[in-house]
């Protein structure tokens, strides 16, 4: 008798823990399903957005794709001035600048929100709209670091860490390609955010990508934190 109490307890055990383990992999699937619903909503919502938007014009577009100085920099403000003379020139007045200004930053921080909470998938959100948000900011957030320092606090967040990124995955595309892609990098030397010499070799390129590398935690680790305090 005693065998087959400790037999029935024993799969009464086994029973409640695969009812937990069930469970536990049902609601780590639905949030999983959430967070991906977010995610494309989010993106979705995004694009639609800032296409309204002069800037998404096909030649102002192609002048603000590709790799831009830090937005959030004094240097960056400084290489940046070329977009934000061609943003102003959109407009028949500066009222109707700083109305579109104020809704693209809206937009922009609406946008990051979601992912720097941790609610919206980075990486999805990256791999799907990385084009759209470094364009439009090379536009934006420049006016955004440097004139309206206490909103868009998201969208700035994003872009530091989707702008390291970016240059991560930049300088290995160019250790693949060779000496082409390293010609194009000398050209945009200053537009680096933390590069020091005076060429780019592969061996130099491989160094800067580990200095990258910490400045991409650096920024993971302020976002976590910011997430953390948010919560409060």
């Amino acid at each position: 008798m005693q065998n087959i109490y400790q037999l029935g307890t024993l799969a009464s055990l086994v029973f409640i823990m695969a009812q937990a383990y069930y469970a536990r992999r049902s609601i780590l699937q639905s949030s999983e399903w959430e967070k991906a619903k977010i995610t494309i909503e989010n993106i979705e919502q995004f694009k639609e957005s800032m296409n309204i938007s002069p800037l998404s014009n096909s030649e102002i577009w192609v002048l603000g794709n590709g790799l831009w100085a830090d937005a959030s920099t004094p240097e960056g403000w400084q290489l940046t001035d070329t977009l934000r003379s061609v943003y102003s020139s959109l407009f028949d007045n500066n009222v109707e600048a700083m109305d579109e200004l104020f809704r693209l930053i809206e937009v922009m921080d609406a946008f990051a929100y979601p992912i720097i909470m941790g609610y919206a998938s980075d990486m999805g959100s990256y791999q799907s709209a990385i084009r759209q948000y470094s364009t439009f900011g090379n536009f934006i957030l420049p006016f955004a670091f440097h004139m309206t320092p206490n909103i868009g606090l998201y969208a700035k967040l994003l872009y530091r860490l989707w702008r390291i990124r970016t240059e991560i995955m930049e300088i290995d595309s160019s250790i693949k390609i060779g000496d082409n892609a390293y010609n194009y990098l000398r050209n945009r030397i200053d537009h680096l955010l933390c590069y020091e010499g005076a060429d780019i070799s592969e061996a130099s390129l491989k160094e800067y990508r580990k200095k990258l590398e910490k400045k991409l935690k650096e920024v993971q680790k302020e976002i976590e934190v910011f997430r953390k305090n948010s919560l409060r």
